[in-house]
This record gives structure tokens, C-alpha cells and sequence, in this order.
């Protein structure tokens, strides 16, 4: 079985017509239709929205997959039970903006996944300050919040920098973001809140891991 043939197989199962996908995907229904029938194949970042369209891994897509009747409780994706949520590869020093300009790429995601009254953003991961919980180049889903709970992973603007993702530790007017890395270049720092300006954007509610 080719992977165009997979890619119809896992559509099929998820009750989703050639539109459904194309739309989710940002392509024509026709680009569709030609990985299905062997015509053309999707490229790498299409097969990755894919594999979280049909909550797979990105391997299972490509060299095989289970089929629904080997897990029957595997939920049907469609435009109406997902939401496309902005990619962007950093948020800009300054005052937070999240204009629709910096956004990379959408990532379709499951509204199961998400609360209704919350908003979200995926952000990339630059360098090997976290690599104990994720590795560069990996994509988290963030909670828009202005709170982190102290032990939580929060992305924090500090002193108009671009936004840090680190673990979160408050004490009173103090604000500790902690690194979680095999690098010992990496130390923890601690800001006032009130003298210093540090501005959390977010919590980090799901990491895609990117792997070598």
C-alpha cells in the first residue's frame, strides 16, 4: 500500500470527504486526489498536519497505520471538531503582539484538545534551554494567560525581550524562571515583579517533540 492509499484509507475512516481535508490542509481538493491515487506526493509539513489530523504518528503515515476497526474509539476529524491554531516561530521583542503577520503556518488541532473560552498559539522551541522537556525546534501549545502556577512551564516576556520558555516559580514579588537543560550554560534568574518588566503570555499545555 503507497501512502497515497493510506492517506485515503485513514480519510475514509475518519468519515472525511477530499474537501474536508484540502481545507484543513490549505490545499486544493485536487492536490488531495492525486496523493490518493499516486499521482504526486505531499510534502514533509503536509504530512506532519496530517499526522495530527489523524492523530497518528508521523512514522504510522508513512510506513502504515492502525485502521479505526483496530481502534474503534478513534474520533472522526473534520472542519467542524478542529480548530486552526497560529504557528509562530517567535514572538517579536517589545510589547507582545500576536498579529496574524508573524504567524507561520496553522496547525490544525483537535477542539477536544482545547477549551472553548480559552485561546491558543503554538510556538517553536529555539535553543536547549528546556531539552530535558522538548527539543529544539519542537512545537508547544500555549494557553493564552497572564498566570502560571508556580512548578508550570510558561512563555514570559522579560525586560521587552523576546518570550522565554522556562519553568515558573513565584514567591511573593518575585518571579524565578527555572531552565530544564543538560546544558550548565543554562541558570535560573529571578526578577521583580514590580521593578522589572516581566510579562507572562502563557502557559505551555502540549509539546510535539521533534526527533533527529
Amino acid at each position: 500500500m503507497h501512502i497515497g492509499e493510506r492517506i485515503k484509507k485513514l480519510r475514509k475512516e475518519r468519515r472525511m470527504t477530499q474537501e474536508d481535508l484540502a481545507k484543513i490542509l490549505k490545499v486544493a481538493p485536487t492536490a488531495v486526489s492525486a496523493w490518493e491515487s499516486g499521482r504526486n506526493k505531499p510534502l514533509m509539513d503536509k504530512l506532519s498536519l496530517m499526522s495530527t489530523c489523524f492523530d497518528i504518528p508521523l512514522s504510522h503515515l508513512i510506513e502504515g497505520s492502525p485502521t479505526v476497526e483496530d481502534n474503534p474509539s478513534m474520533e472522526y476529524l473534520n472542519e467542524k471538531n478542529v480548530r486552526l491554531i497560529g504557528v509562530y516561530g517567535n514572538i517579536p521583542a517589545g510589547e507582545p503582539n500576536f498579529a496574524r503577520e508573524y504567524i507561520e503556518a496553522y496547525m490544525p488541532t483537535l477542539n477536544s484538545m482545547l477549551e472553548t473560552n480559552k485561546e491558543y498559539f503554538y510556538l517553536k522551541v529555539n535553543g536547549n534551554s528546556m531539552n530535558k522537556e522538548f527539543s529544539d525546534g519542537s512545537l508547544i501549545l500555549v494557553e493564552k494567560t497572564t498566570y502560571v502556577e508556580s512548578g508550570k512551564i510558561g512563555v514570559v516576556l522579560v525586560n521587552g525581550h523576546d518570550a522565554t520558555v522556562k519553568k515558573v516559580n513565584i514567591f511573593e514579588e518575585n518571579i524565578t524562571l527555572i531552565p530544564s537543560s543538560t546544558d550548565p550554560f543554562y541558570e535560573e534568574k529571578t526578577y521583580n515583579i514590580n521593578k522589572d518588566r516581566v510579562r507572562i503570555l502563557g502557559k505551555v499545555v502540549q509539546a510535539i517533540k521533534i526527533y533527529d
